[in-house]
């Protein structure tokens, strides 16, 4: 990894450049090595401005190019200034980068044909006896159970139904339809 300093009316001693480039290497955590890094500290010398000293990185990893800048009092606290906000962007971008990769994420959820012969395997079975309950009774046990869905049987209908929470957070309903008489 190269380290370029550019300083403008201040000077870093070796012990602050090795301590600069051991921060900027463990940048590196985030999507890998540091290929190059520019470390800019700016001292400024207008007595009204409370911070004096400016810093700003530029690293180029393999794959981007990130920069940020911090101010203080002195280089050092200036620096980690801007290491915090760097640090924090490259976090972010890793996060979104996982994120798009991850298989739920995926868009293309195309079916493949060669999977359309297989039965799919039933893992588990259950059987228990319905209850007699009204739609919002049976919405609230859904809530006490932290279920995402909950069958019963409808009190207004006389027949099966299911309350199961829809993706936007609110609740649904699904009643099984009256028997058609087919004669």
């Amino acid at each position: 990894m190269k380290i370029e300093y550019r300083c403008k009316g201040c000077t870093l001693s070796d012990e602050s450049k090795a301590l600069i480039e051991d921060r900027v290497r463990r940048l590196g955590k985030y999507l890998g090595e540091v290929d190059r890094a520019e470390v800019f500290f700016e001292r400024s010398s207008n007595p009204a401005q409370s911070d004096k000293v400016h810093s700003e990185i530029t690293i180029w990893l393999a794959s981007t190019v990130a920069r940020a800048k911090g101010s203080g009092d002195e280089e050092l606290p200036a620096f980690d200034r801007a290491e915090r906000k760097l640090a924090h962007q490259l976090e972010k971008l890793k996060g979104r980068l996982l994120a798009r990769s991850h298989p739920h994420h995926r868009t293309d959820k195309a079916v493949d044909p060669a999977h359309l012969d297989e039965v799919p395997q039933i893992a588990r079975s259950k059987a228990f006896e319905l209850e007699v309950l009204d739609p919002e009774t049976a919405a609230v046990r859904m809530e006490l159970l932290s279920h995402s869905f909950y069958l019963f049987i409808n009190s207004l209908t006389e027949r099966s139904a299911v309350v199961y929470r829809r993706g936007d957070g609110s609740v649904g309903l699904i009643d099984q339809a009256e028997a058609v008489d087919p004669s």
